[in-house]
């Protein structure tokens, strides 16, 4: 699927905080009708950056941002107007303080993340090197929920897709390289834990 323009990070937080603000709670469907139309990378951040922030430690909330990833990830090839999501994920709602709470932590890095992110070692995001990310995305979302046993290390593969789909989102390979880095970091960590 061709991806749409590279889009600031800051504008697709922008869109979520407008929809917690609408209501004291947030359904995941209500945040996909928001970006519905935007690329599949920025859908993809949305649950990346949930699930790598102390909002992990809700329980199921890990395994149902990496089953959003996986279903994300799996369409990206597949020409759609809109991303299909089932149900009963689109039905899950997390309180809208607890979001607006989150972005508020994470918004130090993600302006960071848009004063820094270039369209530059484009050769990473441009096929054969976007086809990698992708499936790069997909196995970690794969392996979020199996995460959730020990607590909070789903967040190490959260953010591993995080990076990936920011480099996706802004054309930023440089992002892809870093997010490639902390996988081996992360599967590191994972071995040295069990």
């Amino acid at each position: 699927m061709a991806e749409t323009e590279s889009r600031a990070i800051g504008d697709v937080i922008a869109d979520v905080r407008d929809v917690a603000d609408a209501d004291s709670k947030v359904s995941i469907g209500a945040v996909v009708d928001r970006l519905g139309t935007v690329s599949h990378s920025a859908l993809i951040l949305i649950p990346a950056l949930v699930a790598a922030t102390p909002l992990s430690g809700i329980p199921g909330l890990t395994s149902v941002c990496g089953i959003m990833i996986v279903l994300l990830a799996g369409q990206m090839p597949f020409p759609r107007e809109e991303p299909w999501l089932p149900k009963w994920i689109l039905r899950r709602r997390v309180a809208s303080d607890d979001l607006r709470d989150a972005l508020d932590k994470a918004q130090p890095v993600i302006g960071f993340l848009d004063r820094h992110t270039h369209k530059r070692l484009r050769h990473f995001v441009k096929a054969p090197g976007s086809i990698v990310i992708k499936l790069m995305i997909l196995a970690c979302g794969l392996v979020m929920p199996f995460l959730e046993i020990i607590p909070f290390t789903g967040s190490l593969m959260a953010g591993v897709v995080l990076f990936l789909a920011v480099s996706l989102l802004t054309r930023d390979g440089l992002f892809a390289a870093i997010g490639i880095g902390f996988l081996a970091v992360a599967i590191a960590v994972l071995l040295w834990l069990n």
